[in-house]
């Protein structure tokens, strides 16, 4: 079963090396279901923290790569480059007690930006908190506003060129959106990281990461699973776990 997994990790790494439309709103199907975003397309221009923002850089440096010999982004890089590592197999659905906050939370805006390195993307989002499952050590609040920041995203260069970078099975947030988030928190950047989220559209649940890959046929673009078909019923069950630990 490892083998196998880890055969349709690869497979997925050469089917990704194709250049998708991003979208910057909310991102739905025919059927209105929420889709695959690849994340905020943002100009190259502007993807880049001034040298003044001494927390931005070091937001910067987090994701820079260990290996020195892969080439600057630029006209010359693949389109499109998403990768599916083996852990992704193991990840917790509900990580409620390695969180250090659960909340519902609004994406109001949302950038990509270069590594320092200039080798690779992430995205950083604002968003305010709508309700608190887990408040944690920042004792978070309703009406509160956050960065939280993911792994990918989308540059666009001057000659209209999109470089897109991220994971194959883990959607980026989209303006607009509602969603549940599992946070961890960053001191020396002020911010929390994504480690997972559920998306509240229309009454549903739907995993922002996961893909099933039987009902997708392995596309860039799909649907997001559903997770429940009651957000009520689903949040109310994620504070009971989150009263009892996480259990």
């Amino acid at each position: 079963m490892k083998l196998i997994k880890i055969l349709a990790a690869a497979l997925m790494f050469v089917l990704c090396l194709v250049e998708v439309h991003a979208q910057t709103t909310s991102t739905t199907t025919s059927t209105g279901t929420p889709a695959y975003s690849a994340g905020p397309v943002t100009p190259y221009s502007e993807a880049s923290k001034p040298a003044t923002d001494v927390v931005g850089l070091r937001r910067g440096e987090r994701y820079n790569l260990p290996n020195s010999s892969i080439s600057e982004l630029g006209q010359n890089g693949e389109p499109m480059l998403l990768d599916l590592p083996e852990s992704h197999f193991e990840r917790d659905p509900m990580p409620i007690r390695h969180s250090d906050a659960v909340v519902v939370a609004t994406i109001q805006s949302g950038q990509s930006f270069l590594s320092n390195d200039k080798r690779n993307i992430y995205s950083e989002y604002r968003a305010t908190v709508e309700d608190v499952v887990k408040a944690g050590t920042q004792g978070l609040r309703a009406t509160d506003s956050i960065d939280v920041e993911r792994e990918g995203g989308v540059l666009k260069l001057a000659s209209g060129k999109t470089l897109t970078r991220g994971k194959f099975a883990d959607s980026m947030p989209v303006v607009g959106g509602s969603y549940l988030l599992f946070l961890k928190y960053n001191p020396d950047t002020q911010d929390y990281h994504i480690q997972t989220a559920y998306q509240l559209h229309g009454g549903k649940v739907y995993r922002l990461d996961d893909q099933n890959y039987s009902e997708s046929g392995h596309e860039v673009q799909h649907a997001l699973r559903i997770e429940a078909s009651n957000s009520d019923e689903f949040l109310s069950q994620v504070r009971t776990k989150a009263k009892k630990g996480g259990n």
